[in-house]
């Protein structure tokens, strides 16, 4: 019986190989990989703003990491071994170094989205989106340059190091000058809200205790992810493509407000 147990494995194991081969030969390659990283983004938007991971949050994130790695080209997987190293014992972790883990892990997606929406939007020849995605992924890039920057204005202050207040109010500024310069985009309604929203405990963030700086950055780092899943969306919307169930090993995260 054991021999048959093996042949079985080995059987299904083969499929499976050969169901991916088939499967990356398609011509909407590209949009189902935004369709995935779509599951992957709203499931972060979840993890971004809750104070500790779950096993089953963090078993839900590997596996749509695992799957996300199996259906990417080669030239892209090297940035998803290093998202696994992010993620690597992040359960584990004590509530401080999990904060600090999670956020790399949160910004790393930002920089997975942005080696998968181009090629995609290259191959549909949309010159217009491209161009679109552009002018936001500068804007993203800027906000997660300020949002880190910002994060650690706030743990040099809350180390009570010299000069540290004067750097968490320089960092504040830009901060909220990086989130206006996102606003002034066309964004969706609920999005713009929530960087008002942002913007206002901001401006009231110096008389805050250090929990709430973390808090509030991680509402930006919600923020970002928010704005790449919208984007993404209206992309499908525009190019939608089959979804195999049968590749896919969850359902996308339920999320209201995701741009649909």
């Amino acid at each position: 019986m054991e021999w048959l147990l093996m042949i079985g494995t080995l059987a299904l194991s083969i499929a499976v190989v050969v169901a991916v081969q088939l499967f990356r030969q398609r011509p909407d390659l590209h949009l189902h990989q935004l369709h995935e990283l779509r599951v992957l983004l709203q499931h972060a938007q979840h993890l971004a703003t809750q104070p500790s991971i779950s096993s089953d949050d963090y078993q839900v994130l590997l596996n749509q990491t695992r799957h996300l790695h199996q259906l990417a080209p080669q030239a892209q997987k090297p940035m998803y071994r290093l998202f696994f190293h992010h993620l690597h014992a992040l359960p584990s972790y004590d509530n401080d170094t999990q904060t600090r883990m999670k956020n790399r892990a949160l910004q790393h997606i930002v920089y997975l989205v942005d080696e998968a929406v181009p090629p995609a939007l290259i191959a549909q020849r949309d010159d217009t989106r491209l161009e679109a995605y552009q002018q936001l992924w500068y804007a993203i890039l800027e906000l997660l340059q300020a949002r880190q920057r910002y994060s650690h204005a706030a743990y040099q202050e809350q180390q009570s190091v010299r000069n540290a207040q004067q750097s968490l109010t320089l960092h504040q500024q830009i901060l909220a000058k990086r989130l206006r310069q996102l606003q002034a985009l066309s964004l969706a309604d609920d999005i713009q809200r929530e960087i008002t929203e942002v913007l206002n405990q901001l401006a009231q963030s110096e008389q805050l205790p250090f929990e709430h700086k973390v808090a509030l950055s991680q509402r930006v780092n919600r923020i970002m992810l928010h704005v790449l899943d919208s984007f993404i969306a209206r992309v499908l919307t525009r190019y939608p493509c089959q979804h195999d169930d049968a590749l896919s090993p969850i359902a996308p995260f339920p999320q209201s407000g995701s741009g649909q």
